[in-house]
């Protein structure tokens, strides 16, 4: 007989079983008091109602999703019991998989280096003759049955002391294994218990890849804005120059040394694990990215790439908008830094919700937080909401949205790779950085990228918290743009 669907009245229906269930298969216990009993008896009702309802909501969710694939039909329904046997099973028997994670994070950090110096010849024998990964499921297996005979038959003390003569003696005169009764019972597969420590120890490694499984999604989520068509000319010059390469690397292809390649990648991803490199590259990057040609070439950088974005935008407006004319509209987004906020990420503790009423609005249109008197008359938050009244005889280009201006040419000191100039808190001594406030940044603003100050050290020794706001980056702004066309005299 084939089970009943899964729908949300047959649910309800389970749901006012169990309670009469649960009465009816009671046991014996020994007698306390009343007030115990109801507070244990409350607990456990709100434990188990929280619990019925997240399982019944879950299985209604899953059973009305559609199937995304085909392989949906093969694979089991859910089932709090098939969950729970599963999740034990998966806490006694995942220790092999974390013991091999284990290894390989050691080799990479550099924990053993006698360790990782041998696994980079390995990697150089492999890469430079890739012939020979013919032999790598062999040897592993040799290698696993050497541990396990030394398991089966350990070396007595006589055969650890013996000296290397004597053990190549023994070792040409022929095996024993056959003849020999074995010293000890062999390895068998024995999944951990309930209670054992190595049990515990799994589960801090299931968490463990839990939180490495939201930090990889988190680091790969922001990637999906360059494409998924949310900026269409950006998402489109993605593609132009994946297109590009594809045809490109289908002719360079050939000419490339896969071998040395492969060789200097590898190689390359060990050292850069070792514990001196990071502190040293990390040393470089803050006195170089500090210095006043760092900002410059930065600045020019930033520039250049925003006009040559420009240039390909603008090749794609249509002749008439041309021939009419057209310009930018500028919009400013104003932030204040909130030093309160402790948790996320810096770029959270930024919000225009903490500007002050008796200072400029989040969205204003002249860059010192000037806005016409009326049109803006609420403190909205977005760029969508504000009211921007074009100039008489103007009109909005169809298709054209607000885009932030990279570049940053209408700041004199450049801008960061937001868009962001960072000032005090009187909107005063701007620069492209968060000094201060950021640990990262340098410690002192510059009115212009070519005047450094060179006071850092006294600022450095001191409480983000303790620095007062007028020397700090607390406040910062950054410009939007959105081209305009003229109307003709027919409209």
């Amino acid at each position: 007989m084939a089970p009943e669907p899964i729908t949300t009245e047959n649910l309800a229906l389970l749901e006012q079983r169990m309670p009469g269930k649960m009465e009816d298969s009671g046991e014996a216990t020994p007698p306390v008091s009343p007030r115990s009993v109801r507070s244990a008896a409350s607990l456990s009702q709100r434990a188990s109602a929280s619990m019925q309802s997240m399982v019944i909501g879950s299985m209604v969710a899953v059973h009305g999703e559609p199937p995304r694939l085909p392989t949906e039909k093969r694979k089991p329904a859910l089932s709090l019991t098939t969950t729970s046997v599963n999740f034990r099973g998966f806490v006694q028997k995942s220790g092999p998989m974390f013991y091999f994670q284990d290894n390989v994070e050691s080799t990479l950090m550099w924990d053993d280096w006698p360790w990782t110096l041998m696994w980079m010849g390995i990697w150089a024998v492999l890469s430079l003759n890739p012939r020979l990964l013919l032999c790598v499921p062999p040897a592993v297996l040799v290698v696993i049955m050497c541990n396990t005979y030394f398991i089966r038959f350990p070396l007595t003390e006589i055969e650890t002391d013996a000296s290397p003569g004597d053990a190549l003696r023994a070792s040409l005169q022929g095996t024993t294994v056959l003849n020999e009764e074995p010293r000890r019972p062999p390895i068998e597969p024995s999944p951990v218990h309930e209670g054992e420590l190595r049990y515990y120890l799994n589960m801090r490694d299931i968490q463990n890849m839990m939180r490495l499984i939201i930090d990889g999604y988190d680091d790969i989520a922001p990637i999906v804005k360059y494409l998924n068509w949310s900026d269409v000319s950006r998402t489109l010059r993605l593609l132009q120059g994946a297109l590009l390469a594809t045809v490109a690397m289908y002719f360079v292809g050939p000419l490339i040394p896969l071998r040395l390649t492969l060789f200097l990648v590898g190689e390359l991803a060990l050292v850069a694990n070792h514990p001196w490199v990071k502190p040293t590259v990390a040393g470089l990057k803050k006195h170089l990215g500090s210095s006043k040609n760092a900002q410059k070439r930065v600045l020019r950088h930033r520039r250049f790439t925003q006009r040559l974005t420009d240039l390909l935008d603008e090749d794609r407006l249509p002749e008439e908008v041309w021939s009419r004319g057209w310009r930018d509209m500028e919009l400013y987004e104003n932030q204040r830094f909130r030093p309160g906020l402790t948790k996320g990420s810096q770029e959270k503790r930024w919000s225009g919700t903490a500007l002050r009423l008796s200072e400029r609005r989040p969205w204003t249109k002249g860059s010192d937080g000037w806005t016409p008197p009326g049109e803006d008359d609420g403190h909205e938050l977005g760029k969508y909401k504000l009211s921007f009244a074009l100039e008489p005889g103007w009109e909005w280009i169809d298709g054209d949205d607000w885009r932030i201006d990279w570049g940053g040419s209408w700041s004199s000191v450049g801008v960061d790779e937001s868009g962001f100039v960072y000032t005090d808190d009187s909107w005063q001594s701007p620069a492209p950085y968060a000094y201060v406030t950021d640990p990262n940044a340098p410690r002192t603003p510059a009115t212009m990228v070519d005047e450094a100050d060179e006071s850092d050290e006294e600022v450095d020794a001191l409480d983000i918290d303790i620095v007062p706001p007028k020397h700090k980056a607390v406040t910062r702004r950054r410009r939007w743009l959105r081209r305009a066309v003229k109307v003709t005299e027919e409209k």
